[in-house]
């Protein structure tokens, strides 16, 4: 009986252990929205530079944007970084943009790495648009960095 019960408390624990590392702390979560938040703001500002240091920069690093009037993919950081150079370049022009980020659903892959989906309202020039978002993050060297 006793060892019963030991294997059930056992399961109990091992079970418990897997379904907590999927759990995001409020300071993770806290802090991935605002690289989410720094993120729009420096693509709508024209900052290439701050901008850039928001995303993981290798090979592996992938970007797509799919909107009503436009849609664009790029595969590697270096097409990325010219896809994006090119549209500031066409558009230097800073857009004021306001948003609204409500939602949000943490889904941590591993320690390192984290699905994020959110609901988004975009305001400019007294348009409104309404997406449903992702952005996958991963931390390196103890920041959040777009992938």
């Amino acid at each position: 009986m006793k060892i019963r019960l030991l294997l059930i408390l056992f399961s109990m624990l091992c079970l418990n252990k897997a379904f907590s590392q999927n759990i995001t702390s409020p300071e993770e979560q806290t802090q991935i929205k605002q690289v989410i938040t720094e993120e729009a703001k420096y693509f709508y500002n024209k900052n290439l530079e701050k901008w850039s240091t928001l995303y993981r920069q290798t090979p592996q690093t992938y970007w797509a944007i799919a909107e009503k009037d436009f849609s664009g993919q790029a595969e590697t950081w270096d097409k990325i970084l010219q896809l994006v150079g090119n549209h500031f370049g066409q558009n230097p022009k800073a857009i004021k943009a306001t948003f609204k980020r409500e939602n949000y659903t943490f889904r941590k892959v591993n320690p390192t790495y984290i699905w994020v989906t959110f609901d988004q309202t975009r305001s400019t020039d007294n348009k409104k648009f309404t997406s449903k978002e992702l952005r996958i993050v991963e931390l390196i060297k103890g920041e959040w960095k777009i992938v």
